[in-house]
């Protein structure tokens, strides 16, 4: 909860804040022309959107569809939810926009066909690509950049759902508490984003972006970790 909010409460600033001035036009952290406050509203929507892209998805599964169904509808599915979106926003986004989220949503599909609805192997999948994302987006400028980072939400939507079945398997009885526990744990959503913002005032908004790296470094970690113990649980 801490990466995906933290992306989207900073993401604003990004887009605002005046780094640089070329030719009278005033320019962002990313290189591109500072926004107003009603010019972020469609890349905001872009990333609480790619959040629900995502849920969508991964709920396919609950309908025990059959197999060739599930893969259609993995196909399906994610553009649907992305049509909503520019239908939302209808006459916001360029053709230009349009295709490179489109791009992004199919490596997204991609990723789910690996997966093959293993929660560790999406965690891990989604987990690396949200990194690599956030690399691309502290390390280009311009639309590369922006789209990099507003991709993180996209590879976050189907983490929770991932993270929560797999703590709590083998609790037993114990089941409920640490469900609680977990549901705690949404916490993140308001320590880490102060945070980066900290960092953001220290260096710059666009580096505070390292922040996220962290956050999907540790998922990795946590979903190898997740696998080693669960696989101990079996064998025992």
């Amino acid at each position: 909860v801490g990466v995906e909010v933290t992306i989207q409460s900073n993401l604003g600033e990004v887009l605002k804040l005046v780094t640089d001035k070329i030719d009278d036009v005033n320019l962002n952290g990313l290189g591109l022309p500072a926004l107003t406050d009603a010019g972020i509203a469609k890349y905001i929507s872009l990333y609480w959107g790619g959040l629900m892209i995502g849920r969508w998805t991964g709920a396919i599964s609950v309908f025990n569809p059959t197999e060739g169904l599930r893969k259609a509808l993995l196909i399906i599915v994610p553009y649907i939810a992305f049509g909503v979106i520019v239908l939302v926003n209808y006459g916001s986004y360029s053709w230009n926009e349009i295709i490179i989220f489109s791009v992004i949503v199919a490596i997204q599909i991609i990723g789910f066909f690996i997966a093959k609805d293993k929660a560790i192997a999406t965690l891990k999948i989604f987990s690396m690509i949200g990194l690599a994302a956030m690399l691309i987006g502290l390390f280009s400028t311009g639309t590369v950049a922006l789209f990099a980072f507003i991709s993180g939400g996209l590879f976050c939507s189907i983490m929770w759902p991932c993270i929560f079945s797999l703590s709590i398997t083998g609790l037993g009885k114990y089941t409920s508490q640490g469900s609680s526990f977990l549901v705690m744990m949404i916490l993140g959503g308001a320590i880490i984003p102060p945070i980066q913002g900290k960092i953001a005032d220290i260096f710059s908004i666009q580096s505070s972006y390292w922040v996220a790296v962290l956050c999907f470094a540790y998922l990795i970690l946590y979903a190898f970790l997740t696998k080693k113990i669960l696989g101990n649980q079996i064998e025992n």
